[in-house]
């Protein structure tokens, strides 16, 4: 099972080439050559047209604005078809040819894990059921990236490219920092920001953030260190939208500043739309198993993240720590270890990539 996860894994989330288009315009490159990403076919879903509560919640009247802030990001858990779409815009210092439009789709339920007054956590689980041979088969079941949102919060991890991060004091009031973690939960990228509300929607913008390649692009590019940019989620009744404006930059960040050239702008938007009558069980019940292991990952990240600086191994003797974290969070023996045994394994197992 843990083979076909890590196929099935890759096969959505990686791409197999990137091969220049014949055409430069720079929104309908896909039409004339196809996309890169992805290339499973799952069964048809059925989308929901109804307005949740969440979203009600959200447009109560006489609420504070912090707690409007609140339920609107309470109001992105649910079930969703979600399509991954990446494009480069335009070309800056360099003399390579714009890749080929990314597009990938997963079907995806996102959990609040965590709801304090100012804090809130919400984990991403994959479920995917594919067809082949005229037949459906799965389902395959990830647990997928994790998002923290912490009123006010005093500090940001930044990453500085080279698969490391220091950690930096922020002068916050009224805003929220945005923790984005990798499906291992270690750190990925950190951005301070402030929601704001419409009658239609609401709408959360950040800062300018520095983030490590996505495996769809670090698969076949070695030419730059890291994406810089700012980065939009917009709620809406039924959908959510997370909107990403980003430079490829060929550096790494040096005395907080960024070394080396431009050599792109990428726009993505990644679409949440709401389904129903869809199979979440095989993820739920993942979930109810392993939620303990990963709750024991998270404060053992916790501690971690508080260090000046942290950099990562990206794999040790050819296992990626997301590999050995996937196996122990299924192991009976590890889950029927106390809370404190496990995060004593859990430290020996992470202590290993970091160097």
């Amino acid at each position: 099972m843990r083979s076909i996860i890590s196929i099935v894994f890759i096969s959505i989330f990686m791409s197999t080439t990137a091969c220049a288009t014949n055409s430069n315009d720079t929104f309908l490159r896909g039409l004339v050559s196809g996309s890169r990403g992805g290339n499973s076919v799952g069964p048809a879903v059925e989308f929901d047209s109804a307005i949740p509560q969440t979203w009600n919640d959200v447009r109560e009247q006489g609420i504070t604005k912090h707690e409007r802030d609140r339920r609107a990001i309470l109001a992105m858990q649910g079930e969703y078809e979600v399509s991954f779409e990446f494009l480069e815009a335009f070309l800056m210092d360099t003399p390579k040819q714009k890749d080929t439009p990314y597009f990938s789709k997963a079907t995806e339920i996102v959990k609040v894990i965590e709801n304090r007054e100012d804090f809130i956590s919400l984990q991403h689980i994959i479920v995917m059921y594919f067809k082949m041979d005229g037949q459906v088969h799965g389902p395959v079941v990830v647990k997928h990236w994790r998002q923290d949102w912490e009123w006010q919060g005093s500090d940001r991890f930044i990453y500085q490219g080279s698969n490391k991060w220091n950690t930096s004091e922020v002068q916050n009031t009224g805003k929220w920092v945005w923790n984005v973690f990798q499906v291992d939960d270690s750190p990925r990228y950190s951005g301070v920001g402030e929601w704001s509300h419409l009658e239609s929607a609401s709408f959360f913008n950040s800062d300018m953030m520095s983030r490590p390649l996505p495996r769809r692009e670090f698969s076949v590019r070695s030419d730059y260190k890291l994406l810089m940019g700012k980065e939009t989620l917009i709620i809406t009744p039924t959908n959510w939208y997370h909107e990403q404006k980003a430079f490829k930059h060929e550096g790494d960040l040096k005395n907080g500043k960024f070394n080396g050239k431009l050599l792109s702008r990428e726009v993505g938007q990644n679409t949440y739309k709401r389904i129903k009558n869809f199979d979440w069980s095989a993820g739920l019940k993942y979930w109810d198993k392993t939620q303990g292991y990963w709750s024991d990952v998270r404060a053992v990240w916790k501690e971690l993240v508080k260090r000046e600086s942290l950099e990562l191994r990206g794999s040790v003797d050819g296992v990626k720590l997301f590999s050995v974290h996937f196996k122990q969070a299924e192991d009976d023996k590890v889950l029927a270890m106390s809370s404190k045994e496990r995060q004593v394994l859990i430290m020996k197992t992470i202590s290993k990539y970091i160097k």
